[in-house]
Order: structure tokens, then C-alpha cells, then sequence
């Protein structure tokens, strides 16, 4: 029954319906993960563990999309966290996502800027709010991602271009 408390306890907090789940998923992905791997030593679950392993893997050794960009969205963990948990869910899994991390870094960027492109003119043209967004600059002059991601959720995206979990999500974020 320990072994197979985390699980139903994960399943419980995503199958929530009155708060967004999507940027939860990866850190239960990674408790369990971590659990497998800790139980991978154990010798009386063993057997149980390594076919649970390769099912787990089955699903998430690809991680979708949509589930990184909540994650990275999602007030808890930002781009730096999600650096985090790629290495150590590639500790617990034996997978290297360092790729992967450069991947959704870079898809990232791309819609950042479709939506500059399409709606910075929009943004420019609205009163000036309260706050102002200070965008960090790197050595090379480029905004750094954290920056990006304000300015992006500032813009309040018109909801009909993304995808309705996102929409759900950004919804929640900002009330």
C-alpha cells in the first residue's frame, strides 16, 4: 500500500477539476519517476518495478509540449525550474532531455515572437498600465526568456489562437 500511495495521490490533484492541472503534471511525473527509481533497488518490488518503469517511459520519456509550456508558465517554476526537473527526471529515467530543454526554449521564443510580431503594435497603442515590465537584456542584447514570458502574458493573447488547455490555463494565471 506505500508503493502505490503516490500514485493514487497523483491521480486525485490531476484529476482535479476546479484548478488547472496542466502545470502540476511534470512535478508528479517527477515524484514518480523518483519513486520507481528508489524502488528499482528494493528487492521484494523488483519485479513489479522494472515493467512499470518501461510503461512510464512509454509515456513520458516524450514530454508534450503543452505540459512544459504550463509548466514554465505556471507560477511555481519558470524556465529555470524546468531546467531542474529535466536533469533530475533524466537521472531518475536514465534519459537525456538536454535536448529537449533546448527545444521547447527555442519553440518558446518562436511564439513569443509570432505574437510581438502580431500584437506589439496593439500593445503599444493601450494606456499605460501602473506597472512597468522591466526587460532584462544578456550580454549579447537579446531579452532573456523570463522577460519574454511577462511581456507575452501582459499582452492578454487573444484566446481564440491557443490551444484550450493553455487558455484555461493563462485564464486561471491571471485572476
Amino acid at each position: 500500500m506505500e508503493f502505490l500511495e503516490l500514485f493514487h495521490d497523483s491521480t486525485v490533484v490531476l484529476s482535479g477539476v476546479y484548478y488547472p492541472t496542466s502545470p502540476l503534471i511534470l512535478h508528479h511525473v517527477l515524484e514518480i519517476a523518483s519513486h520507481l527509481h528508489a524502488s528499482e533497488r528494493e528487492h521484494n518490488l523488483r519485479n513489479i518495478v522494472y515493467p512499470m518503469m518501461l510503461k512510464f517511459l512509454k509515456y513520458w520519456q516524450d514530454i508534450p509540449l503543452l505540459y512544459s509550456y504550463a509548466f514554465i508558465l505556471g507560477p511555481r517554476a519558470k524556465m529555470r525550474g524546468f531546467f531542474n526537473v529535466l536533469q533530475l527526471l533524466g537521472e531518475c529515467t536514465g534519459t537525456d532531455y538536454m535536448s529537449y530543454y533546448a527545444d521547447v526554449k527555442t519553440e518558446l521564443y518562436k511564439l513569443f515572437n509570432k505574437y510581438e510580431w502580431k500584437f506589439g503594435a496593439a500593445r503599444s497603442q493601450r494606456a499605460p498600465q501602473p506597472e512597468v515590465i522591466q526587460v532584462k537584456k544578456s550580454r549579447h542584447g537579446a531579452k532573456s526568456l523570463e522577460a519574454m514570458v511577462q511581456v507575452l502574458l501582459a499582452l492578454l493573447l487573444p484566446l481564440s489562437l491557443l490551444p484550450l488547455h493553455l487558455v484555461l490555463f493563462v485564464s486561471c494565471q491571471l485572476t
